[in-house]
């Protein structure tokens, strides 16, 4: 046991179910009693040879021990999520869903929807600002690359994803602008230009992530992640394409959310 004597008894792994460890222990009327300990405080198990052994699993079985904790990494199938987050100039909402290929949730790959807000503003010139809104809904697949630590609870991971949006532009506005005075301004043209800019339209996306999903309860984990996404909405070939702000280029920030999904015993 971690920092603990040592209990006696049979360990009964067909009986152990999720975080416990059966064993069967002897009292001294010859009897014997069934019980158990959660498997977090367990640090090996003897065999009757005296060698330090680790249990790895169904397939793997009982190995012998190499100083890791004898604790398993929690196991899923399927892991959903939602959270919500800051990016430049706006927020973001998204959910998602995650299959894992292997047995130790090592790799995955998912889908997820994501909408985001942006308000940008950008100063032209000293005396004129134009800006618009930007509500955009994201579509595609993911993939992700996990690890776990052990006295943590907590699994980190890299995670990538490529898909379209669909934007939707309203607002467009120019301030500080005198058109009665300044018709000789090489700016008046790109004033005007703003009245025919597209309401909507489609763009490919690819975004990147880093996090942290910490253990809760069982099939329950807090999820904090920090990320940047690229869209392809400079597809103008003029000036004018610099209209859509670097934060709609290339929006980032940091989640939090939720993480959900039955654990495998």
């Amino acid at each position: 046991m971690h920092k603990e004597n040592p209990l006696t008894g049979r360990v009964l792994w067909e009986q152990s179910k999720g975080d416990s460890l059966f064993y069967r222990s002897a009292v001294s009327s010859g009897d014997s009693l069934l019980l158990f300990v959660p498997r977090r405080r367990v640090e090996y198990v003897l065999s009757d040879g005296d060698r330090r052994m680790l249990y790895r699993g169904k397939t793997r079985g009982w190995q012998p021990w190499q100083g890791r904790t004898f604790n398993e990494v929690p196991q899923h199938r399927m892991l959903y999520g939602v959270s919500g987050g800051i990016i430049t100039d706006g927020w973001s909402a998204e959910a998602s869903a995650m299959r894992y290929l292997n047995r130790f949730n090592y790799f995955g790959i998912g889908g997820f929807v994501r909408y985001t807000e942006t308000a940008p503003s950008k100063r032209k010139d000293a005396e004129m600002v134009y800006s618009y809104r930007n509500r955009a809904v994201s579509v595609g697949v993911q993939f992700e690359v996990c690890g776990y630590i052990r006295s943590l609870k907590t699994f980190y991971y890299l995670q990538a994803g490529v898909g379209c949006s669909y934007h939707d532009f309203s607002d467009w506005s120019v301030e500080g602008y005198d058109y009665e005075n300044r018709f000789d301004d090489a700016l008046l043209g790109t004033a005007f230009d703003l009245m025919n800019y597209p309401s909507s339209q489609w763009a490919a996306s690819v975004h990147g992530k880093v996090g942290l999903y910490t253990r809760l309860s069982r099939g329950l984990y807090a999820d904090l992640s920090f990320g940047c996404v690229w869209r392809s909405l400079d597809y103008r070939a003029t000036e004018d394409k610099i209209v859509y702000k670097a934060s709609d280029l290339y929006p980032f920030g940091v989640s939090l959310g939720l993480r959900f999904g039955r654990e495998r015993r």
